[in-house]
């Protein structure tokens, strides 16, 4: 199953495109871990859970950045379609690598909407979880132009690394050969370009992660059992039956002995016996 879900991942691409591939890796590694909790795999599952939410997420702040600096600034529509796709991210993937843009461009869409309580919110959330984050400045700047209080850093992330991004070679290679960091094997992977629901992975899934055994033994169709030759009636090829139609001659069984000579093959004009001849008397 994790196997399986490396072959999705492969074929993710960048976020910016089709994420149906990535919908695919998550679930299918979901259900991996649910149903292998004590699995050996169990880690390098996580770690390829993390990569695959985090190209969701960037997928879902890639759509809000287009709502709200395209759509918002010049045509002041689509600040509600950004509001939910940055919620979306903050409630299903929780360990995104950018959370504290999405939280200071959560709050920007909520001082849109004349609400500026809820927008204190997650001003304050940025600025007491990702205290190194670059968008604390400015999260401050909003806090006093709001009048809310501004909440010391968490002492614990304060002293957490920086998020890395991704590089350009990197983000390069991702476009070219989907998630470059994946171990998947090129052969032995007994799956199909198109399974929609055919693969075994997929009949696993709809059957509580166990294989059902009609797909695993095969219905074998064998020929029926060839009848043994009677050897008291000889066969006749259709060719020579045709042949024998066309004369006027019928082959009859005989019983125990050999064929008249007028059909006997081995009977020939130099070894059929001669007949007495009789005088045939003058008149």
């Amino acid at each position: 199953m994790l196997k399986v879900a490396e072959t999705e991942m492969r074929q993710m691409g960048l976020s910016d495109r089709d994420i149906t591939h990535a919908r695919k890796a998550e679930q299918r590694l979901k259900v991996m871990m649910q149903q292998c909790p004590q699995s050996t795999l169990r880690p390098q599952a996580e770690l390829r859970l993390r990569q695959t939410q985090d190209s969701l997420a960037m997928h879902n702040l890639q759509v809000a950045r287009f709502y709200y600096d395209n759509r918002y600034i010049h045509n002041k529509s689509g600040l509600k379609g950004a509001q939910d796709r940055l919620k979306e991210i903050l409630e299903k993937y929780k360990n995104f690598c950018l959370t504290d843009e999405v939280l200071y461009r959560t709050a920007i869409t909520y001082q849109q909407e004349e609400e500026p309580d809820e927008a204190a919110k997650y001003y304050q959330q940025l600025v007491r979880d990702y205290p190194n984050s670059e968008y604390v400045e400015k999260a401050k700047d909003q806090l006093n132009i709001i009048g809310a209080a501004i909440p010391d850093p968490d002492v614990i992330k304060k002293d957490l690394p920086v998020c890395e991004k991704p590089t350009f070679m990197q983000n390069m290679m991702q476009q070219i050969s989907g998630s470059a960091n994946v171990t998947t094997s090129h052969d032995g992977i007994l799956i199909t370009k198109k399974g929609e629901g055919t693969d075994l992975i997929d009949k696993a899934i709809q059957n509580n992660g166990q294989i059902p055994d009609s797909a695993l033994q095969p219905v074998i169709q064998r020929a029926p059992p060839r009848q043994p030759l009677n050897q008291s009636t000889p066969t006749t090829s259709p060719e020579a039956t045709t042949d024998k139609k066309k004369v006027g001659i019928s082959i009859q069984p005989t019983s125990n002995g050999p064929l008249p000579d007028r059909v006997n093959p081995a009977v020939t004009p130099a070894t059929r016996p001669r007949a007495t001849q009789t005088p045939t008397p003058k008149p």
